[in-house]
């Protein structure tokens, strides 16, 4: 009866290893669709206005963009590229618990992208 030797028990360890890797690197990815979810705007934006260079996606965004209120302690909420808002969380807190919960706010009349009046 032959018993396996340590140098096929290898050569079929990293044989494995490769098959592994191979089908990583050749598979093509399912890239998940990002489906915006129904408008859960339910109040006014408060604060003044925190404007970002990107878009919300109904997702958790990096940087923390309500991060000089935790500085000041005065209320902000975040305006996004796509004419979307999420509100900072109340004072003394500073998270970004709009765009946590997924939930917009509607931005006060004469706040327009880049400028307030």
């Amino acid at each position: 009866m032959n018993r396996p030797s340590l140098p096929r028990i290898t050569q079929a360890f990293f044989g494995v290893i490769f098959l592994v890797l191979l089908y990583q690197a050749i598979r093509i990815p399912k890239i998940p669709e990002v489906e915006p979810r129904e408008d859960k705007t339910i109040v006014d934006c408060t604060g003044a206005p925190i404007f970002v260079p990107y878009a919300f996606e109904w997702t958790i965004a990096e940087p923390h963009a309500c991060k000089p209120q935790c500085t000041d302690g005065k209320q902000r909420y975040i305006v996004y590229n796509n004419g979307l808002a999420t509100q900072c969380e109340a004072p003394p807190g500073c998270n970004d618990i709009g765009e946590d919960t997924g939930v917009t706010c509607k931005i006060p009349e004469g706040v327009s992208q880049g400028k307030s009046s």
